[in-house]
């Protein structure tokens, strides 16, 4: 090729891509949304700041935010031994169904449990596969139908971990049965001491009526209160004294709030 030929094909090469770089600069220009100007976004931010009366929460909101909370933890615990007892169903009868377990307790900590009354051949505390967390039951294989009994009639309704222990032969649920008696004419106890029991709470309450039942609700995983309690009356007129009288006052430090317990029973 000739000077004169490579002299008039670079000028046409330079052009060609300076055409390019004008169109693609243009092109994101006409895409890129301009930036929101600096007092736009100070005023955005001013707006959200500034908080609203209206939407502040109030104590009964909150009451019956936790008590939700609670009646959830509860259906929880009800799922968790329908589940168990649906995989125990198909087992011999020398194995035995353990249900509402402490999530902290483990296969050893049961077996050391039951070997108080009879001596297991394995005891299996069940886990999730996703999480590696209990999932609140567990099936223990015993020698004789008679350890079966033996263990069952000395645990079963026993207090563990701050949970009511359900025990019974695994191929012979029984029957749906809450886990503390109850009545449809039941409050809702929040804002307890920590050091309140199901007892303290039973004694206070019980001077207003015939209570049907009391129970302050433990963490399954720490054994702790969680602050909160139900109490159930035989009558409509026991439990409406029983409220009107006790609601803030002093309980062991703290003053309790009590409500209409909320949703269906459990």
């Amino acid at each position: 090729m000739t000077a004169a030929a490579v002299g008039s094909c670079f000028p046409t090469t330079i052009a060609r891509r300076h055409l390019r770089y004008d169109f693609f600069v243009k092109a994101i220009a006409t895409r890129t949304p301009p930036f929101p100007s600096l007092s736009h976004f100070i005023e955005q931010l001013s707006v959200s700041a500034v908080p609203h009366g209206r939407n502040l929460p109030r104590m009964a909101a909150a009451v019956t935010q936790e008590e939700a909370a609670a009646v959830e933890k509860e259906q929880m615990v009800q799922n968790e031994e329908e589940e168990g007892k649906e995989e125990g169903e198909a087992m011999e009868n020398t194995k035995l169904y353990f249900g509402n377990l402490p999530y902290h307790c483990d296969s050893a900590q049961l077996a050391g449990i039951i070997q108080e009354y009879a001596s297991p051949e394995m005891v299996e505390v069940l886990y999730d596969r996703d999480t590696g967390r209990s999932r609140g039951f567990a099936f223990a294989t015993m020698s004789t139908v008679e350890d079966c009994e033996a263990v069952i009639s000395n645990l079963d309704g026993s207090q563990y971990g701050g949970r009511t222990l359900r025990v019974n032969f695994s191929n012979k649920p029984k029957p749906k049965t809450p886990l503390y008696p109850e009545s449809e004419f039941k409050l809702f106890v929040g804002n307890l001491s920590w050091s309140v029991t199901s007892e303290a709470l039973t004694q206070v309450f019980q001077e207003y009526g015939n209570l049907v039942g009391a129970r302050v609700l433990y963490d399954g995983e720490t054994g702790q209160s969680r602050g909160y309690g139900f109490v159930c009356y035989s009558t409509k007129e026991e439990m409406e004294a029983a409220m009107e009288a006790l609601n803030e006052v002093d309980l062991e430090g703290r003053a309790m709030r009590i409500s209409l317990a909320l949703g269906k029973k459990t």
